[in-house]
């Protein structure tokens, strides 16, 4: 019995890394190649043997929350959900509305890269684009790499357009070039999703733009993200702040492409120790932004603490604007990495002072401007 209880062991933590693991990577070194070292199986197969277990049906690849786990509280944070999570403990050291169904608009194009770069059947492959690929996109008013019809575009740099400006042209190509369609592709990303064991997500597109049935949850965003970063093909272009494409004839000195996270984050930086100056150990490596009137803007970041050696994944949902989106992100940093000296102010505390200051108001004004007040709401 101890023996057997060790094998389903040893089999469920194999399932657990190979499906964190993936399928392909694209290898820097190698060209973007295949990597034909890599399992192609996302699960172990079934074994009908009764002395043999079999693979646990659900795979649990969540984080679970730290022992200090803090609910998020900072002063003017505007993120209706958030989550931070050290990727080396596979532990939630903050978060909020983690469950919360949200509307993920361009995050969706890591889980994109992800199933590109797991399903993709050459790194040699190439997109030529045709006028059609083009016209949804214009009428939704989609953000663009610069890609144009009738152009052959390597399978790299369609990975590189998807991420760094966010480029709904180069999912079209990713998708096509996988699988042939927007809804098949759209499959792949649901099954992986599912193989994930994610609970609240579903896909509809590969490019984030709105659709009511296309949402997910800051705790299923940090999965992925998770997964991503084990992937060497995303990881790295994640990471990437700058990137030119490859010279076609379409454009002829390449598209140099500029991430927009990287412009975001320009000037800001993660102040640990609390002295005010940038010359802390953390660095935020890469990540994506999204944005549609829907999702408004968010925000998913990698972090790295290089005091410790540990990496960060920080996600912030629905902020009212791209910089109170950045500011969010930054704040989540300094208040809840471990051993951060930061003196970012709690929102229970401004309330509570807010409201003894309003409580101690008994002056003539005070009761002037609430019968003002009293006298509007009547009106």
């Amino acid at each position: 019995m101890v023996a057997l209880l060790v094998m389903i062991i040893i089999v469920g933590v194999a399932a657990i890394v190979m499906v964190l693991a993936g399928r392909n990577s694209i290898d820097e070194e190698e060209k973007f190649k295949q990597n034909s070292t890599t399992s192609t199986q996302t699960t172990a197969p079934v074994v009908t043997s009764a002395t043999t277990p079999t693979t646990p049906a659900v795979v649990d690849l969540y984080p679970k929350n730290d022992p200090s786990f803090k609910n998020t509280s900072i002063k003017d944070f505007s993120s209706d959900a958030s989550l931070l999570v050290d990727l080396d403990t596979d532990t939630i050291l903050a978060g909020s509305n983690i469950n919360k169904r949200i509307y993920p608009a361009s995050l969706t194009k890591v889980m994109t890269i992800l199933v590109a770069a797991e399903n993709l059947r050459s790194y040699d492959d190439t997109y030529t684009f045709k006028d059609s690929d083009f016209t949804k996109l214009v009428e939704e008013k989609a953000s663009m790499a610069g890609f144009k019809p009738g152009e052959k575009v390597v399978a790299k740099d369609l990975f590189y357009g998807a991420i760094l400006p966010s480029g709904a042209d180069a999912v079209v190509g990713l998708e096509n070039l996988v699988a042939g369609s927007e809804k098949s592709f759209v499959k792949l990303m649901n099954d992986r999703a599912k193989e994930l064991g994610l609970k609240n997500t579903h896909f509809v597109n590969g490019t984030g733009i709105h659709d009511p049935n296309h949402y997910t949850t800051a705790a299923d965003m940090a999965v992925i993200m998770k997964v991503a970063n084990h992937n060497i093909t995303c990881k790295n272009v994640m990471n990437t702040f700058d990137y030119t494409t490859s010279r076609t004839t379409q454009n002829p000195e390449g598209i140099h492409l500029t991430c927009l996270l990287g412009g975001r984050l320009s000037g800001y930086y993660v102040d640990k120790n609390g002295n005010g100056a940038n010359d802390d150990n953390v660095k935020i490596l890469g990540g994506k932004t999204g944005f549609t009137n829907e999702a408004c803007y968010c925000v998913a970041t990698t972090c790295e603490d290089t005091s410790t050696g540990h990496t960060f994944v920080c996600i912030t949902i629905k902020s009212p604007t791209d910089k109170q989106a950045i500011l969010d992100t930054i704040s989540m940093y300094e208040k809840y990495l471990p051993g951060s000296k930061a003196k970012i102010p709690d929102a229970e505390v401004t309330t509570t002072a807010a409201t003894a200051k309003q409580e101690g108001l008994t002056t003539a004004a005070t009761k002037k401007a609430a019968a003002v007040t009293t006298k509007k709401k009547a009106a």
